[in-house]
C-alpha cells in the first residue's frame, strides 16, 4: 500500500465516522427490550436519546468526556435492546416495531411549555426479515 492510498482510507474513514448511520441497531423482537430502573444514569441516557441530543450536550450535563459518553451510550442501548441513529450530529432513540407501549414511560412532567414531545425524535424500526 502506498502512502496515497492510506491516506486516501484515513479520509473515508474519517468521514464515515461523522456520517449520518444507525450507531447501534435496535432488538429485533419488542419483546427483547429491557430498559433499566427509574434515576439510573442509564434511564438518563436513554430519555435524552428519546428527546434527541448531541454528545456534546451529554458532555456538558454529566461532565464526562466525549469518549466515555459514547462508550456508556454504546454499553446502555446493547444492554438494553434500544438503538441509536445519528442524523446532522443529533442522536436519537430506535426502537424494534411494537415497542410503543414500552417507551416512552409515564413519568409525572412539569407544565406544557417545557416539555417537548418524543414522537418526533423515537423511532420505530419495522423488523428486518
Amino acid at each position: 500500500m502506498t502512502l496515497e492510498e492510506a491516506k486516501n482510507r484515513r479520509l473515508q474513514a474519517l468521514n464515515k465516522r461523522s456520517a449520518d448511520r444507525v450507531l447501534v441497531s435496535p432488538a429485533r423482537h419488542h419483546s427483547q427490550v429491557c430498559l433499566p430502573d427509574e434515576g439510573t444514569v442509564a434511564d438518563y441516557l436513554i430519555d435524552a436519546l428519546g428527546y434527541g441530543c448531541t454528545a456534546e450536550q451529554l458532555v456538558d450535563e454529566t461532565g464526562w468526556s466525549r469518549s466515555t459518553v459514547m462508550v456508556n451510550l454504546y454499553k446502555v442501548a446493547k444492554k438494553t435492546g434500544v438503538g441509536i441513529r445519528r442524523r446532522a450530529d443529533m442522536l436519537h432513540l430506535l426502537l424494534p416495531e411494537g415497542s410503543g407501549h414500552i417507551y416512552p414511560r409515564a413519568k409525572v412532567v412539569a407544565t406544557g411549555s417545557t416539555v417537548r414531545s418524543m414522537a418526533a425524535e423515537v423511532v420505530i424500526v419495522p423488523p428486518v426479515a
